[in-house]
């Protein structure tokens, strides 16, 4: 089968309240194109490690036919594991190199089978950071331990048309930036975080804006 066009954005994320042999918990979000899906899971007796793993794997099961994916982690050891640490696990028949096995090897070689069928991107980011669909994931890890599972929920993003207002923004009376609203079109709601699309005459009319707030900044 040929690889889909369009490459897919998963967040996976994984943990243990108690590591290792505690309850852990699993999620993923999946974005293919304007589709979004997620799902997480549960697990008795495991460990930090194995369900950041199990993330990932369940996340890439789910997309059948061979994709291009950017697949993004807090993960380092999932990430490590598959950008620096795997070759060299492979050369050495799936052992450290000093000679004892690798831990979590029944993982690991699904992530292996994995990574060979789809073209994947595996990209490590900073936990707890600004960016919402890490949050979004770990809050599912946090409740999937607690016995609130995902049991996976898609949903089509929504794109609506929003019209931009820029207002100068004063400090003592003198203008020093600009707030751009984004408000919605007709009767449609404009509620972050669904994609906003900007058509061509309202983009024109913001840079417009812009430039005159720029000018009345630099003039002030």
């Amino acid at each position: 089968m040929e690889d889909k066009t369009d490459q897919i954005t998963i967040y996976t994320d994984g943990g243990c309240d108690m590591n290792p042999g505690g309850t852990g918990g699993w999620a993923y979000k999946l974005i293919d194109g304007d589709r979004i899906t997620e799902k997480s899971g549960r697990a008795e007796n495991t460990t930090n490690n194995r369900m950041e793993l199990t993330a990932a794997i369940r996340a890439l099961e789910s997309l059948g036919e061979p994709a291009t994916v950017e697949l993004i982690t807090d993960s380092q050891y999932l990430a490590r594991g598959m950008t620096e640490w795997m070759a060299g696990w492979i050369r050495r028949n799936w052992a450290l190199k000093d000679g004892s096995p690798v831990k979590n090897l029944d993982l690991w070689k699904k992530l292996y089978d994995q990574n060979r069928k789809h073209k994947i991107t595996w990209t490590w980011v900073r936990g707890h950071a600004d960016d919402p669909h890490n949050r979004r994931v770990d809050q599912m890890v946090q409740k999937a331990m607690k016995g609130e599972v995902v049991a996976g929920k898609s949903e089509v993003q929504t794109s609506v048309s929003a019209i931009p207002e820029v207002k100068l923004l004063k400090s003592r009376g003198k203008p020093t930036a600009v707030a751009i609203t984004l408000k919605s079109h007709g009767a449609a709601v404009v509620d972050a975080p669904a994609t906003l699309k900007v058509e061509a005459t309202h983009l024109q009319k913001l840079i417009e804006d812009l430039i005159t707030a720029l000018r009345k900044i630099e003039e002030s």
